[in-house]
This record gives C-alpha cells, sequence and structure tokens, in this order.
C-alpha cells in the first residue's frame, strides 16, 4: 500500500490527473472504467494527507505540506510569531455532517509577534450550501451576506501564506484548526502542519479561578472588549488580546519557554471554583466543559 502512495505521489508531481491514469501508473491496471477506478482510488488515497480529489475537475492531486516553524524546546514564548485563527462555519463537523461536510462561512486571522497585534485579515466565505437559520441568528451571517463572497478555493491560498510559519492559535483550537484542514485540503492548497496552542487550555491552568473559560468570561477578566461576538475578526481579535495577555501572565509565572508551556498544559487542570448558577450555553465553537 505504502509503494502504490508512493508511486502516486511521484506521478502527481507532474500535475493533477484522473483516477484510471493514476491507478494505471500507481497499480499497473490500465484501462480500468472511470467509475470503478474513481472507487479505487478512493479506496487507496481518500483520507490520506498527501492526497485529494479536486471537486470541481474530478481530479486526483498531491497536497504539499504547509512550512512548519522553525522552533525547539527553548523557544522563548514572547519571541514567536502567532496566526490566531477564528472561523465561523454553517456546523459542528467539517469532514461529514447531516447533510454533507459543515463549510466555512468566515474566517479570520490575527498576527500576533513580539508580544503585539501585527496585522488582521479576514474574509467572508460562500459555503456553496444553506446556513442553518440558528447559525445565522447567531452570526448575522445570512445566505445574501455570502452570495457574492469568494468560495474558500479562492482565498486558500491567502489563508494558508497567512498561517505559514506562525503557531496555530484558537479559543477551543480543535474547532477552528479541524476547519481551516479540511477547507485547505479541499482546496488543494496542501496539509496544515504546524504548532498549537489552545488559549481555553490556557485558560485553565492560568486563570483557574474563572468560573467558566468561554471567550466572554475570559475577555471579561483581562477588561477585553468584543467588537463583534460570533463574527470571524470580532472573536480572532478580542481572541489575540486575551492571548497576549496570558502570555504574560505566563511569564511572570516563570513560564517563558515552549517546552514550560507544554509542560504545564500537559499537568492536570486545578478544579474551577463551584458555579452557583448554570449560564446559557454558547452555541457553536465555545468551550463546553
Amino acid at each position: 500500500m505504502e509503494l502504490t502512495r508512493a508511486k502516486a505521489a511521484s506521478y502527481l508531481t507532474a500535475g493533477p490527473a484522473p483516477a484510471a491514469a493514476l491507478l494505471a501508473h500507481a497499480c499497473g491496471i490500465p484501462g480500468l472504467p472511470s467509475v470503478v477506478a474513481e472507487h479505487m482510488a478512493a479506496a487507496l488515497f481518500a483520507g490520506h494527507p498527501e492526497f485529494a480529489r479536486d471537486a470541481v475537475t474530478g481530479l486526483w492531486k498531491r497536497l504539499e505540506v504547509r512550512a512548519v516553524p522553525a522552533l525547539d524546546a527553548a523557544s522563548s514564548l514572547l519571541g514567536l510569531s502567532y496566526a490566531v485563527v477564528d472561523v465561523e462555519a454553517t456546523g459542528g463537523r467539517p469532514e461529514r455532517g447531516r447533510y454533507g461536510p459543515d463549510r466555512v462561512i468566515e474566517v479570520a486571522i490575527v498576527t500576533v509577534k513580539d508580544g503585539a497585534i501585527h496585522d488582521t485579515f479576514e474574509t467572508l466565505v460562500n459555503p456553496q450550501r444553506p446556513i442553518p437559520p440558528f447559525v445565522s441568528r447567531l452570526t448575522g451571517i445570512w445566505a445574501e451576506t455570502v452570495r457574492e463572497a469568494p468560495l474558500f478555493s479562492e482565498v486558500a491560498n491567502d489563508v494558508a501564506r497567512r498561517l505559514d510559519g506562525h503557531v496555530f492559535v484558537a479559543h477551543n483550537m480543535k474547532f477552528d484548526w479541524r476547519f481551516v484542514s479540511a477547507e485547505l485540503a479541499r482546496a488543494g492548497a496542501g496539509r496544515l502542519r504546524a504548532p498549537r496552542l489552545c488559549t481555553v487550555r490556557l485558560a485553565r491552568r492560568l486563570l483557574p479561578h474563572l468560573r467558566r473559560r468561554s471567550l466572554d468570561h475570559v475577555a471579561h477578566h483581562y477588561d477585553v472588549e468584543i467588537a463583534a461576538r460570533h463574527r470571524a475578526a470580532g472573536d480572532a481579535v478580542a481572541t489575540a488580546r486575551c492571548f497576549i495577555r496570558m502570555l504574560r501572565d505566563a511569564d511572570r509565572q516563570g513560564i517563558t519557554t515552549w517546552s514550560e508551556v507544554q509542560s504545564m498544559l500537559a499537568m492536570p487542570a486545578p478544579p474551577r471554583p463551584k458555579r452557583r448558577s448554570a449560564l446559557p450555553t454558547q452555541v457553536q465553537h465555545e468551550e463546553s466543559a
């Protein structure tokens, strides 16, 4: 299997190819009917990080691996560069939802360097599928809002370029990471690889006195205003400002390097104070615990 994938990867370095041609080279089976070839190619390559099938052309292509920041255990936290990401999406399942994969409808990336915000990128995205009413009510993003917006494939290279060389940071990071990874792979812009930090996990260790670590609660603690809640840029900028404050808090606690923050995150989180009353559950990608 690995040899077959290696042959396929080598063949695709020359450019995208139909399934029948790809299998003829990789498996030595020429003349396969296109339907059979597509089924075989899906079984061999679908879900493998090095391959993707273009949804528009139907051709298989090899994905490039995005650049990984050069850091080691002694890298200074305040000296690293970070891409603070927030996405809004049609749901919570980027791989497989009830009506197919959920898609991104808005993405924002805030670059943080030397303990300060350097720039902000944001764009609406046409998801090419309906936006559920509860998502529209939460975000204010309706079908007409994204009708003229670019497809993710049209902004994928710009998104990837803004992530390259940075540590990927988000509030409830797994949500944003899964969506950005899935969209980049679908667009053929490469496999996303980067060191990651989750500001929810950081808040659990650095702010153990908070009853909740949702973005609203963490921002309130740091007196950070969220200009547009549940919009990608508003949430990403607020997350970036909170993250900068967390880095300073960590520094004051003697946590100054990449290895030290990883060791801190590997430790069990301290118990939270008991809540007197339950707060409303946030929809989408809020901290649930």
